[in-house]
């Protein structure tokens, strides 16, 4: 299990929201990887719940989306609307990861699972907090 989380986080148009602190790290089955990433390393059913409020650089719109292994996923995405560059919009989604192998140094054919969340739209201000816990 893992609960990570920035304030104030800049991510770019297009880029991964940075989670850079750790508020708790339960076991093995997930780490921090980098600046914006979780790994996942053992077989299973993982809920990921993300929540935060987000400011975009300009009025529009603001989407966040999970990447599983550099893949965005349809069904973890959330768009919040700026009427204009000082809104604070409030988010937040859930949605489930499936594990299908352990991460195994000894064995080529297993290897991590990574998510990270992309910045769709707008360059965005972002105080998010991540929570992956195996079920």
């Amino acid at each position: 299990m893992i609960e990570i989380y920035s304030k104030n986080a800049l991510a770019q148009a297009n880029g991964i929201v940075p989670l850079n602190t750790v508020a708790l790290l339960k076991g093995s089955s997930t780490i921090p990887l980098g600046a914006g990433s979780i790994q996942i390393n053992k077989c299973g059913i993982y809920l990921v719940l993300v929540s935060g409020d987000v400011t975009g650089s300009a009025a529009g719109n603001v989407t966040i989306q999970m990447e599983k292994n550099g893949v965005l996923q349809p069904q973890a995405v959330v768009t919040a609307t700026a009427a204009d560059a000082t809104s604070q919009i409030p988010f937040s989604f859930s949605t489930l990861v499936q594990v299908p192998e352990n991460n195994n140094i000894n064995c080529p054919c297993s290897q991590a699972t990574t998510i990270s969340f992309r910045n769709t739209d707008i360059e965005a201000t972002y105080n998010i907090d991540v929570k992956a816990i195996r079920i």
